[in-house]
């Protein structure tokens, strides 16, 4: 059997860079995080990091009982941005 060309002025599916190459080229990119306390406006801080896990380390770091104050992570790809959200400081996380 021949293998069939695409008719001109039509893409093969090879022609465009493959997925891994475009995984790289947003991995470079950065994340904007914000953590936020509740009941407070606005964000506490707001710090550029390069993914989930040092957003995370960025919290444990920064505020003492990260893990105790009840983090909720999320984060929105698209955007590039990462929120965490903890419960104010109480006399038992200080």
């Amino acid at each position: 059997m021949s293998q069939r060309l695409p008719p001109p002025g039509h893409c093969s599916r090879h022609a465009s860079p493959s997925a891994s190459s475009r995984w790289h080229s947003l991995v470079s990119r950065r994340f904007t995080l914000q953590v936020r306390l509740r009941g407070q406006l606005g964000p506490y801080c707001e710090v550029p990091c390069t993914g989930l896990e040092e957003a995370i380390h960025l919290g444990q770091r920064k505020f003492p009982a990260f893990a105790e104050r009840n983090p909720w992570i999320g984060s929105d790809w698209l955007q590039r941005r990462i929120w965490i959200l903890l419960d104010p400081e109480t006399d038992s996380t200080q």
